[in-house]
């Protein structure tokens, strides 16, 4: 008896965990972006015939830091978030993401993860920059 009230519990626990988590969704922009080391201006348009209600986008590095997010607010047709190379648009009416990247002048490759949230479900984007 014991053991079914355990085996209960711990089902409930792992179902509201499962629950929980952002499912990866495709909103209709590629995975991969790659970005010449000259900086340029890249304009995508989603692909989907029904735009996602994104409500917000973030910009990360590979630690996960970035303080550099944007939140949907009333009014608005564009969210925009920026970093120190880059600074990523979106606008509601088109559909569009717009990537604002300055020249590389690191030496080095660069590597950031947008993040484009829709309510529960995400699509994240990885953004390249060569040297």
């Amino acid at each position: 008896m014991l053991k079914k009230h355990f085996l209960l519990v711990v089902g409930i626990i792992l179902a509201c965990l499962c629950a929980s988590c952002e499912p990866e969704e495709d909103f209709g922009f590629p995975s991969k972006i790659e970005i010449s080391g000259k900086g340029e201006t890249i304009e995508i348009k989603g692909s989907n015939d029904l735009p996602p209600a994104i409500i917000q986008i973030q910009v990360l590095d590979y630690n996960g830091d970035g303080n550099n997010s944007s939140t949907f607010a009333e009014g608005e047709d564009s969210l925009e978030a920026t970093t120190d190379w880059l600074t990523v648009k979106y606008s509601f009416t088109e559909n569009k993401l717009e990537l604002i990247a300055k020249p590389n002048e690191t030496n080095k490759n660069r590597k950031l993860y947008l993040y484009l949230l829709s309510g529960k479900s995400r699509q994240e984007i990885t953004v390249t920059q060569s040297k």
